[in-house]
């Protein structure tokens, strides 16, 4: 071992370059697992609040296909029943225009609804956002890392 050469920090500190990159490793990954807790933590709140603008929405379009599906079949039974007795339409034809009015009833309530929730699906777009941000700035540091460890690589004085 008295054979090999001593290594010397040539770069102005006292620490040596594998110590430096281990320490900076370590560094790294624990800023990795705090922002992947971060975003663990965002991914959460976004979920939360993601259901709390689902629910109303939910809840209408739930509430609009319960009375189109319940009560609105009897009042549309009477609406065609009141046509064909005080018009002079068969009963066809009634029973014809109060479907026309059921349909469209369920429209106004199931379609506003039905784009609400839409809008809605994306529940998830602060966390997509952040780990899109998060994965560049790894990328950025592991490659900013590498350059710089090429950098400041031992140098030897056996060649001298």
């Amino acid at each position: 071992m008295l054979d090999q050469a001593e290594v010397k920090p040539t770069n102005g500190h006292t620490e040596l370059p594998p110590r430096a990159m281990a320490r900076s490793t370590s560094e790294l990954l624990h800023d990795m697992a705090t922002l992947a807790e971060l975003q663990g933590k965002l991914a959460l709140l976004d979920l939360r609040e993601g259901f709390g603008k689902l629910l109303v929405p939910a809840g209408l379009a739930i509430m609009g296909a319960g009375v189109g599906l319940g009560a609105i079949p009897i009042g549309l039974m009477t609406i065609a029943l009141s046509l064909e007795k005080l018009t002079s339409l068969s009963p066809p034809v009634c029973f014809a225009i109060a479907f026309g009015i059921g349909v469209l009833l369920a429209a106004i309530l199931v379609i506003p609804a039905l784009a609400t929730l839409k809008m809605g699906v994306r529940m998830f777009d602060r966390s997509l956002a952040e780990l899109r941000r998060n994965r560049q700035w790894a990328k950025e540091t592991l490659k900013r890392m590498g350059q710089s460890g090429a950098c400041t690589a031992p140098r030897s004085s056996a060649g001298r």
